[in-house]
């Protein structure tokens, strides 16, 4: 059959639509005024008898072709329930208005179809059946009722995409999560053993050969900046799933940040960092997190920034909470890359063509620091540097 109109059975409005529905279809196939009547008539009929005594009815009006015959017919289906033998009693009246009235059953689901011929007279043809199909498609709602109807049929099937859309990302980002974690795993070992051995070697052999030594130090180099990234991504992976492990302990923050700082100056000769802290507090963190959260805002500092320029550390208590805020001359960020800054594997055009990296720094920096219970803000302006300022909870005398 081919359906030219579909109708959910819910309620005593849904029968009106049925019989207007299909007075119209009658109509536009060219049947008599008498014919359209008898079987609207007979479909809400039906209608009427499934809604009261069945549930999830559905009525689909179309037409069969047969060879040369077509014939305007209605599938109605509902669910198989014990008002079943009543159901099939109060089909009576309808049954005596078509000529062909079936019902048939499969699988708990009834099906009944109505059935009548149309006239050679009115000179339906497939074409013919496609207009009326489009007539409906483009028609404005026959009532306040139906155009309620249609948007809330709308808005379910929307609701359902996205829901099947969200199910989908998730299951992506999941199998994402697991490739991470797997391929990190099987790649830190390796790397661990060509470090050895490059370490090793310049060492022994690299001391009597300048130039072997040369190429052994970059062989380091590029595996240590490797480990970083492998090290990052097997962060995200054990984010990503609540997997990150912290060994919190209470700190006085002013000579923890000073041990940070002369470590990364030995790191960053280039760039001269200036401290300047607030009274002493003392804040429960993980030494090994937030020393990488300072990694990765100082070390985006110094790389976009240039040589000789000066990079300041402060701190400022504010009440039950302490800030920590790093600031630089950089090249600074528009605002598109405000917004992003914090997002997993974003980098801004302005920065992807000079400089490498793959944008995962400051997504683990910021949820290393709301592990902490703690807030990440950057404040920056194109170049004029930019401000980043996180917060982490002051632990109480």
């Amino acid at each position: 059959m081919t359906g030219i109109v579909a109708i959910s059975l819910e309620n005593e409005m849904d029968l009106i639509l049925a019989y207007k529905k299909s007075i119209k279809t009658g109509e536009l196939l060219g049947l008599s005024i008498s014919t359209q009547t008898s079987f609207a008539t007979a479909v809400s009929e039906v209608c009427r008898e499934v809604i009261d005594k069945t549930f999830d009815g559905h009525a689909v009006i179309g037409v069969i072709a047969e060879g040369d015959r077509f014939f305007l017919a209605a599938d109605i289906t509902f669910k198989e329930d014990d008002n079943l033998k009543k159901v099939k009693e109060g089909f009576e009246y309808a049954r005596k208005l078509v000529p062909t009235f079936d019902v048939e059953t499969n699988d708990k689901e009834v099906k009944v179809t109505l059935k009548i011929a149309i006239p050679r007279t009115a000179k339906v043809t497939r074409a013919k059946v496609s207009s009326v199909k489009r007539h409906f498609e483009e028609a404005e709602p026959i009532s306040a009722y139906e155009e309620i109807k249609q948007r809330n049929d709308e808005l379910f099937k929307l609701n359902e995409q996205q829901e099947i859309a969200l199910l989908a990302a998730k299951y992506l980002n999941e199998q994402k999560d697991e490739f991470l974690s797997v391929a990190s795993h099987e790649l830190k070992t390796p790397l661990t053993i060509l470090r050895s051995f490059a370490q090793l070697a310049i060492k022994t052999e690299g001391g009597n050969n300048q130039q072997l030594q040369v190429y052994l130090k970059k062989i380091e180099a590029q595996s240590t900046k490797m480990n970083t990234l492998i090290q990052q991504l097997l962060d995200i992976s054990k984010i990503e799933v609540g997997r990150a492990e912290y060994q919190m302990e209470e700190v006085g923050l002013n000579e923890f940040l000073t041990n940070c700082i002369e470590l990364m100056s030995l790191v960053l000769p280039s760039n001269q960092i200036s401290i300047a802290f607030d009274n002493n507090v003392n804040v429960a963190l993980d030494r090994l997190r937030i020393e990488q959260v300072l990694n990765n805002i100082i070390g985006n500092a110094a790389k976009y920034s240039t040589s000789g320029s000066a990079i300041a550390l402060k701190t400022r208590i504010d009440g039950n909470k302490v800030s920590v805020i790093i600031e630089d001359q950089g090249i600074g960020m528009s605002d598109e890359t405000l917004n992003q800054v914090f997002n997993k594997f974003y980098r801004s055009e302005q920065v992807i063509k000079k400089y490498n990296g793959l944008g995962m720094g400051l997504y683990i920096a910021s949820r290393i620091i709301a592990d902490h219970k703690g807030e990440i803000t950057v404040l920056s302006a194109e170049g004029k540097g930019s401000t980043f300022c996180f917060t982490l909870p002051v632990v109480a005398n």
